[in-house]
């Protein structure tokens, strides 16, 4: 059995490829750092209630594992090496894959 995560369609591609190929002023910059830095801010607080999440570190960001929207918005792709860490029971969830980073 496969398990496949399905997400939406992002057109300009990773913030590496879109920085490659567009030109960008400072507004835009400070827009897309913002939207990334919302992104991890999302990420790293615990939500507590019946809707609630862990807390979550990536472990892994890079330009490459950005995705850019076509509104300038970015959101925060491949969570493969992330790891989860709830609070209330103070469990650290590292899966089966205690790497961090990508090698180089």
């Amino acid at each position: 059995t496969q398990l496949w995560l399905i997400t939406h369609y992002h057109e300009n591609g990773s913030l590496y490829d879109y920085l490659q190929r567009t030109t960008l002023d400072v507004e835009t910059c400070l827009g897309l750092a913002c939207s990334v830095i919302c992104g991890l801010v999302h990420l790293h607080v615990e939500i507590f209630g019946t809707q609630g999440k862990p807390a979550i570190a990536h472990r892994d960001l890079k330009s490459r594992n950005i995705l850019v929207k076509s509104n300038r918005q970015c959101c925060i792709a491949d969570l493969g090496l992330a790891v989860m860490h709830s609070q209330g029971s103070d469990y650290l969830d590292i899966g089966n894959n205690p790497r961090v980073g990508t090698k180089r």
